[in-house]
């Protein structure tokens, strides 16, 4: 028989951090893992979330149900504290749907020739970052935030400061509209640079404007770095939008962070739901008592409201955990018809308005937690 303990325990204004183990009777260490809660965008608001991460078993270990315990674990904690929703990035899918996640987010990186940005004038707007800008790159990501799920807060000014990487942050006047924050490799080939590579790691941007001050001012490489390559764009659609060279341009496309409501009537109050009338109700499967249960939403107008049915109501739609916070998040935009399709759901009647409350939307986070 094994036990959970908690190995070490920070807190502070912004986040706790909590590191545990499955320990057997002599107190040896089984299976382990870490968890922060802290808030995280969703619609145009922020929720209370878990980030599980560093969950392992060494091989002689295994098979003994000590992961399980430790998910029992975080998720009880999880529920103590009022969170929403927890994420993680899953070593394999299947192995954390048994605990009730799905996928929420995909990681796509974007490549093409720095030649092809010829699409907007060369211009650098753009000054370099130090800490007394702190404030004005936190003001853009904030607003770049808005309507976009899953995104990190930003806290610590230390995450700006690294060696590696270069950041610049654009204003128009006195207010600031973009930052980017970047690397670059090149190869001596006999007695010259070659074959470069401009990464940006990081783009936020307040406007269409904005965004276009960014290719303005990775225009101002060409000649310097043969490609440029977006690390991810999964939360920033818009950048493709302004591509022009398709056939040069190349993607790739990675699973990323999965997830699980633990709280559902917290979730589904905190989504900024359409202008347009229309009301849904929604029955969670689930063995966590905060996410399962019957749910009607009424919305319109700029106002919602949400209520916890009792167990033997009726329901428009019927989702299992990990088909609910999938289609919540709404980051494939699985409409009616495509629902039908995936595990886990059952359409008891027209559901239109549950699945226009929840359309297509950006997800992703730039970092790896």
């Amino acid at each position: 028989m094994s036990e959970i303990i908690e190995l070490y325990r920070k807190d502070d204004e912004r986040s706790s951090i909590i590191k545990v183990a499955a320990v057997n009777e002599n107190r040896e260490e089984l299976s382990s893992g870490r968890f922060v809660f802290l808030d995280t965008s969703y619609s145009n608001t922020k929720i209370k979330t878990m980030l599980a991460g560093g969950i392992g078993t060494p091989v002689h270990n295994r098979r003994g149900g000590n992961v399980r315990k430790i998910f029992d674990y975080m998720h009880a904690k999880a529920t103590e504290e009022d969170v929403a929703v927890a994420l993680l990035h899953p070593f394999s899918y299947a192995y954390y749907r048994m605990f009730g996640y799905e996928k929420v987010s995909d990681h796509l990186i974007v490549r093409f020739p720095t030649r092809l940005v010829d699409f907007v004038p060369r211009r650098c707007k753009f000054v370099p970052y130090d800490e007394s800008k702190y404030s004005d790159l936190v003001k853009i990501y904030d607003k770049f935030s808005v309507g976009r799920n899953l995104l990190l807060p930003r806290n610590d000014p230390k995450y700006y400061l690294n060696d590696k990487r270069t950041v610049y942050i654009c204003y128009d006047g006195e207010e600031p509209i973009a930052y980017i924050i970047y690397s670059s490799t090149q190869k001596l080939v006999v007695n010259h640079l070659a074959e470069g590579l401009l990464t940006v790691h990081e783009i936020a941007y307040t406007s269409p404007e904005a965004l276009r001050e960014i290719f303005s001012f990775l225009r101002m490489f060409e000649g310097e770095f043969d490609d440029i390559e977006f690390s991810n764009i999964a939360m920033c659609p818009e950048v493709e939008l302004l591509l022009r060279h398709y056939t040069h341009t190349t993607y790739t496309r990675v699973p990323d962070i999965m997830a699980r409501v633990i709280n559902t009537e917290k979730l589904l109050a905190a989504k900024t739901y359409p202008e347009q009338e229309g009301e849904f109700t929604v029955r969670v499967d689930d063995i966590l008592p905060k996410a399962a249960g019957v749910y009607k939403v009424c919305y319109g107008g700029g106002n919602s409201k949400v209520i916890r049915l009792n167990d033997g109501a009726d329901s428009d739609i019927t989702l299992s955990s990990g088909a609910f916070s999938r289609l919540v998040y709404g980051y494939d935009g699985i409409d009616e018809n495509a629902a039908l399709y995936m595990d886990g759901v059952t359409v008891n009647k027209k559901c239109t308005d549950f699945f226009r409350a929840f359309p297509k939307a950006p997800c992703g986070a730039f970092e790896h937690f």
